[in-house]
């Protein structure tokens, strides 16, 4: 069915996932037949990455800058960037591809009864990565952000809102009624079955290693500086090496993996890593480590791990950590504890061929529900008229 709709895809970011998932919006919606306007960065260090994603769609979409000549948000904050940008394009409503851009700032206003552009009511579509007030968090920021967005959704402002956590999206159904709920799977998208021993070739990767992959930007959250700690106690003859991929910009994080690289225990991709990049390093590797530290969410890296078909070594918080206990996709480690993680990471090594066999189906399962095929069926129904199916899941 062929849509005329005009909406204003709103990202103004573009490091992590931010310019794949615009990527991944944009084609659905395209292939949805909505006439786009996408709202990006195009200041001079971002331009020729999103011309780069977009050269084969230039033809079939606008490109308008969230900023302004100055190299600020347009209008002074990304709110009025998004009001800006949706008026110059002429767009009848708008998607943010990462709702928490705004989020904090708007349901803090929201909650004192300052509303945001009455242009922007009943328009506003996103997927909220972190709704932190949804699930058990009660500390006062969050009681007021639970506030806000009531207010928001109580009065017609909020149209579809995306959620990654399938075991939240009932609580948000009955308690927000005000908008529409759908789940979204953490998608992956790539080939990540390249030959284990040319991949590491080309990544400058030992051959006879047992290797754990750190993938994405390195920050603490994400629980870098744990496994820094705990391969520091490591011997090039312990057979355990690291192979860290993703732009690392604290020093203290980046001197320490460099540290490991000279000592001969981990190989370092310290920069943007591309898509072919990518697929090299979950190929190479045995396992893949996810010792996030007060992380709330989802993973994507943990989709990638299970296409593919390697275990994880996780933290034991959190939504990461309840979906590789229910589906049995690895082990799990005292959050935030070096000598946990690295006793957990010298037992990997020594797992048996029938449970890694176990581990490699069971991953393959959890890829399949969160697959690209996936991610589109359940973006794309939710916007055609009259179809409410978009929170289904697909398998």
């Amino acid at each position: 069915m062929s849509l005329t709709r005009h909406l204003l895809i709103y990202e103004p970011r573009l490091g992590g996932h931010h310019l794949t998932w615009l990527r991944y919006v944009t084609e659905d919606f395209l292939r949805a037949g909505l006439k786009l306007t996408l709202a990006v960065d195009l200041r001079p260090d971002s331009r020729q990455l999103i011309e780069d994603k977009f050269a084969d769609l230039a033809a079939e979409i606008t490109i308008v800058s969230a900023y302004s000549k100055d190299k600020k948000y347009k209008g002074g904050s990304k709110i009025a960037s998004l009001l800006l940008s949706m008026k110059e394009s002429g767009a009848e409503e708008v998607f943010l591809t990462n709702f928490d851009e705004i989020a904090s700032p708007a349901l803090r206003r929201a909650a004192i009864g300052i509303m945001p552009p009455r242009l922007l009511r009943g328009k506003i579509n996103g997927i909220y990565f972190r709704p932190r007030f949804m699930d058990k968090c009660r500390t006062p920021g969050n009681l007021i952000k639970q506030a806000g967005f009531a207010r928001l959704s109580d009065n017609g402002w909020l149209n579809n809102i995306y959620l990654l956590d399938e075991y939240l999206l009932e609580k948000a159904k009955n308690k927000w009624r005000g908008c529409n709920f759908h789940f979204l799977p953490d998608v992956w998208s790539g080939n990540y079955s390249h030959n284990q021993e040319q991949a590491r070739r080309e990544l400058g990767v030992p051959i006879d290693k047992f290797v754990y992959l750190n993938y994405g930007i390195g920050t603490k959250r994400k629980g870098l500086h744990l496994i820094i700690k705990a391969m520091m106690n490591f011997k090039p003859s312990d057979n355990i090496f690291l192979l860290c991929g993703g732009k690392i910009t604290n020093r203290k994080l980046r001197e320490g993996v460099i540290e490991l690289e000279r000592r001969g225990l981990a190989r370092v991709l310290n920069r943007y890593v591309s898509d072919a990049e990518e697929e090299l390093c979950f190929s190479a590797c045995n396992a893949v480590l996810l010792p996030y530290v007060k992380h709330f969410g989802s993973s994507g890296v943990l989709s990638r791990a299970a296409a593919a078909g390697k275990f994880v070594v996780a933290s034991d918080e959190g939504l990461v950590a309840r979906r590789v206990r229910e589906h049995d996709l690895g082990l799990l480690f005292n959050s935030g504890n070096v000598s946990s993680l690295r006793e957990t990471l010298m037992s990997a090594v020594h797992i048996s061929q029938n449970k890694m066999d176990k581990y490699r189906i069971n991953s393959c399962n959890f890829a399949s529900s969160c697959s690209r095929n996936c991610f589109s069926q359940a973006l794309r129904q939710s916007f055609l008229p009259g179809n409410k199916t978009g929170s289904e899941r697909c398998s």
